[in-house]
């Protein structure tokens, strides 16, 4: 089991700040102008077994060592963390606090903040559109759709589907799309896989689901033309490229 580097290296440092039962210092591999620690005098390895005076002098300092950074170095903004436990990051077994200046343009996108600890796949920092595509299956067979001319990526194939709009769940956005695209009810059945994927303007998540037709008579209203094929004929049509993992996991996994 991997352990925590137990011998505090934060005792010898100069303090900043202190009060009763936290001091502050300047961290030792500083990622901005200011970036300073606060750190509990009892050498916990977790900030939550502090009772609850060493937590609020913690969090008391947190203010102090703030408002003296801002004097200092007037940044713009402040991200506030703890690495607690090893698969958080956390190195040493001495817990601490980090108070991190941020500056105007210290990094192109900073939206998101502490967030961007994970790679983040639910479009909050990227505005990434979120987008639903149905696997239209009947009599053993699936649906693909040619993209009209004059629309984006004319000509390639697709499977049908459309941009989940706000207060829908995926499934509500795919049956509304249909109806728009098609004129058909479907019944929405399982998630299959989805697809991240940028293109010139913008970056789309591409969720597949598979999709029981029910009735009505399709009409062409956003597509060129419209197959049904079987899952092997894929590969002889050219395909959107946010459509491709989705065809690599159909001819893998099948539905």
């Amino acid at each position: 089991m991997i352990e925590l580097i137990k011998e505090s290296p934060f005792l010898e440092k100069e303090i900043i700040l202190e009060n009763e039962s936290s001091f502050s210092i300047s961290d030792g591999f500083a990622i901005s102008k200011g970036h300073s620690l606060v750190i509990p005098r009892r050498e916990v390895s977790s900030i939550f077994d502090l009772n609850d005076k060493e937590y609020f002098d913690c969090f008391s300092l947190v203010k102090e060592i703030k408002n003296k950074i801002l004097k200092e170095y007037n940044p713009d903004g402040f991200n506030i963390g703890i690495n607690d436990g090893f698969y958080a990051g956390q190195t040493i077994q001495h817990a601490h606090i980090h108070i991190i200046p941020r500056y105007k343009d210290d990094i192109d996108n900073p939206r998101g903040g502490v967030r961007n600890i994970l790679i983040d796949n639910t479009g909050y920092k990227e505005n990434i559109i979120q987008v639903v595509a149905g696997i239209i299956e009947k009599n053993q067979k699936i649906l693909i759709a040619k993209r009209a001319k004059g629309k984006d990526l004319e000509g390639l194939w697709e499977y049908a589907g459309g941009k989940v709009e706000q207060d829908e769940t995926d499934e509500e956005s795919l049956k509304r799309e249909l109806k728009e695209e098609f004129e058909i009810d479907v019944i929405v059945e399982k998630y299959l896989t989805e697809s991240l994927f940028s293109y010139p303007k913008k970056t789309i998540n591409l969720k597949a689901f598979k999709v029981k037709y029910v009735a009505g008579d399709f009409k062409l209203n956003d597509h060129e033309e419209i197959k049904w094929v079987s899952i092997g004929e894929l590969k002889n049509f050219k395909f959107a490229p946010a459509d491709i993992p989705i065809n690599n996991y159909l001819l893998k996994n099948g539905l």
